[in-house]
């Protein structure tokens, strides 16, 4: 498996932005599972999205499930039955976004179960070593703000008016995207 810094080195205004958001079986990426992922392909230097992508994965060790994370991520056995495989969602997303720059609200926590999974799938890295956290960002904007008392997705949609279906990976995503793009001005 190539070194992820070993990429060949791409200007980072000419690289598309991923934002991303995971749903996992719980916390820990050496233990727990990918089970779902969306994504918004966005351009630059004009920030729009050009694409999106959504898929549910097939779990193969529920047994070591976190029960808090399973409700949370509104796991059904029946939901997941068009789900795919990790290799097959390793390989559609990879295709779907080359040489991307991830990009989402707490995105270390993607970047660390994205190099678990392609690395048990024995698959390339799509992504450039840099993150983009929309997080950080919000910290940085609403900081001066005195009514802003906790800083979590939920919260930060309130505050900004922005839609949210929390924990449904789609709409987490969505209202990541429309975070940066309100709080950076581009």
């Amino acid at each position: 498996m190539p070194y992820l810094l070993d990429k060949s080195p791409i200007e980072f205004r000419s690289r598309p932005l991923l934002f991303i958001d995971l749903e996992f079986t719980g916390l820990d990426p050496q233990k727990h599972e990918i089970i779902e992922i969306a994504a918004l392909l966005v351009t630059q230097p004009d920030f729009n999205i050009a694409n999106s992508f959504y898929t549910k994965i097939i779990p193969q060790h529920l047994e070591s499930a976190d029960p808090r994370a399973m409700k949370k991520n509104f796991y059904d056995p029946k939901s997941w039955s068009d789900a795919i495989s990790l290799r097959q969602a390793m390989q559609e997303l990879s295709q779907f976004a080359p040489d991307c720059l991830l990009a989402g609200w707490a995105v270390q926590n993607e970047w660390d179960f994205l190099n678990v999974a392609l690395e048990k799938e024995n698959l390339p890295y799509f992504y450039h070593h840099h993150l983009i956290e929309v997080s950080t960002l919000a910290f940085v904007k609403l900081y001066p703000d005195s009514q802003v008392k906790y800083l979590n997705l939920n919260r930060v949609c309130k505050k900004l008016n922005i839609p949210l279906d929390h924990h449904k990976p789609d709409s987490d995503i969505r209202a990541t995207y429309d975070i940066f793009k309100h709080l950076s001005g581009l």
